[in-house]
């Protein structure tokens, strides 16, 4: 079976992994767009970003995500000529739990001790996985710090649309607005990465 991989959406710096919220858990909601200027840098200073549980793994559609704990930091700057670059890093954990029908492939049965022996015979750079259990596995996947770097153009609207187009990337949407030295970032409604909604803010602090 294939293992849950973290997931991160590096276009507006918002990045995730299954269900995540900043560093406490939960559920995250969205802020609501109003617009501004965004030409400056900014920081990231606090986030909350969650996704549905859901088709976690197309293999095991049963499998759920509790709380997480994901940190995100970086900055971002957006030039007035249109062109924007960001540094964004990501780290933290992520709890999955795997029903025993998740853990059958092909009649044979696996226990929790033998899918941590098989991520450890496969495993992925900067990813660890604990599992523990009997018939269900809760496992905590748990991703080192990643730092990723990114330039491409965007473009706004009055009523608060961020759209930004990484180089050789793919377009990202956010729902943002600015406050004085203040942004928040949202994902744009139907935002999704590989067939899960996602939702949350990012807020980020000129400086």
């Amino acid at each position: 079976m294939r293992m849950i991989s973290m997931m991160s959406v590096a276009g507006s710096l918002v990045a995730l992994a299954a269900s995540g919220c900043g560093s406490s858990g939960g559920t995250c909601s969205n802020t609501a767009a109003c617009g501004g200027a965004v030409v400056g840098t900014w920081t990231i200073t606090s986030s909350c970003v969650s996704e549905s549980a859901s088709m976690l793994d197309s293999q095991c559609p049963t499998a759920t995500a509790s709380g997480s704990n994901l940190t995100i930091s970086g900055s971002i700057t957006y030039n007035a000529d249109g062109t924007y670059s960001s540094t964004s890093t990501v780290s933290g954990s992520v709890s999955v739990t795997l029903p025993p029908s998740c853990l059958t492939t092909n009649g044979v049965t696996l226990t929790c001790a033998q899918l941590n022996q098989l991520f450890q015979s496969n495993p992925t750079a900067g990813v660890t996985l604990n599992c523990t259990g009997t018939s269900s596995c809760a496992c905590t996947e748990t991703l080192a710090s990643q730092t990723s770097s990114e330039t491409g153009t965007y473009t706004t609207t009055a009523a608060g649309l961020l759209t930004n187009t990484p180089t050789g990337g793919t377009v990202s949407q956010t729902d943002y607005c600015v406050k004085g030295t203040t942004m928040t970032q949202s994902p744009h409604a139907g935002s999704a990465m590989m067939g899960q909604t996602i939702a949350g803010t990012i807020t980020l602090t000129k400086g």
